[in-house]
C-alpha cells in the first residue's frame, strides 16, 4: 500500500461497507399526522364493523365485542409466536 490511490480506495471501501450496515438499521419513524391518520382509520373500521345499531358510536355491548375480538387476536398472535 505505497500508493496514495490504494489507501484512498481502501478508506472509501470501508466507508461504503459501514454505510451499508448503517442504512439498513435506520428506519423512518411515522410522523404524528401519520399516526393520527392511522388511528382514525382504525377507529372508522371498528365503528363500521361493530356498530350494529348504526348510531355512529360504540355502545357498551359493541365495545365489549370489539375488546373480546382484540383479546382473541392477541391470544392467537401470542400462540403463533410461541410455536
Amino acid at each position: 500500500m505505497k500508493k496514495p490511490a490504494s489507501k484512498l480506495l481502501l478508506i472509501a471501501s470501508m466507508f461504503a461497507v459501514a454505510c451499508m450496515f448503517t442504512a439498513t438499521s435506520v428506519q423512518a419513524q411515522p410522523t404524528d399526522a401519520e399516526k393520527a391518520a392511522k388511528k382514525k382509520k382504525q377507529e372508522e373500521a371498528a365503528l363500521k364493523k361493530y356498530d350494529k345499531n348504526a348510531n355512529g358510536k360504540l355502545d357498551p355491548d359493541e365495545e365489549a365485542a370489539r375488546k373480546a375480538d382484540a383479546e382473541k387476536a392477541k391470544a392467537a398472535k401470542k400462540k403463533k409466536e410461541g410455536k
